[in-house]
């Protein structure tokens, strides 16, 4: 019987998980804000930036350690990853000389995302990044070729947590 109840507790919880996880797509959310970031590069006289696997890797991680730190910081206490640039050479990025990243979280509902509604939400993260100098700097610097963006979603606080990392190979 203890057994089943675990089971079943076990169930609702990955069903719960899944539920939410589904609840804003976040290619969707990246492709969005990945167009901004374009447009707004374009608008400025400078190249589109490529998309970087080991970037992703990077981005992703950081992601999911600013979530769970529930703070805004470019370094980690985990060991070969402190800095933006070690993360992406231990996701095997070692041909990457310039490595510099942008970081947000912003808050989100709970709630099945639109197309509206990721559009509005990709809009309200680059404005934030925008209206930074430091941030919309990276956005603009023409020494980046390459860019990827990581999501983690922070649902019991309602949060969304986005890194883009810049490199130059």
């Amino acid at each position: 019987m203890k057994t089943h109840f675990t089971l079943l507790l076990l169930i609702i919880s990955t069903l719960s998980f899944s539920q939410n996880q589904n609840k804003i797509d976040l290619e969707k959310l990246k492709t969005k804000l990945y167009q901004l970031v374009s447009e707004e590069r374009t608008n400025n006289d400078r190249k589109l930036l490529g998309l970087d696997a080991h970037l992703k890797k990077a981005a992703d991680d950081h992601a999911k350690y600013i979530a769970k730190a529930q703070t805004l910081s470019h370094e980690q206490t985990v060991s070969k990853k402190e800095t933006p640039k070690e993360r992406v050479y231990f996701y095997g990025g070692n041909s990457f000389v310039l490595v510099s990243e942008n970081l947000l979280f912003t808050g989100i509902k709970d709630q099945i995302y639109s197309e509206t509604d990721l559009d509005a939400l990709a809009l309200k993260m680059f404005n934030l990044w925008k209206k930074s100098p430091n941030h919309l700097k990276n956005i603009l610097d023409h020494q980046y070729f390459y860019t990827e963006i990581g999501f983690s979603i922070d649902w019991e606080n309602k949060k969304i947590y986005a890194v883009q990392l810049f490199g130059t190979k």
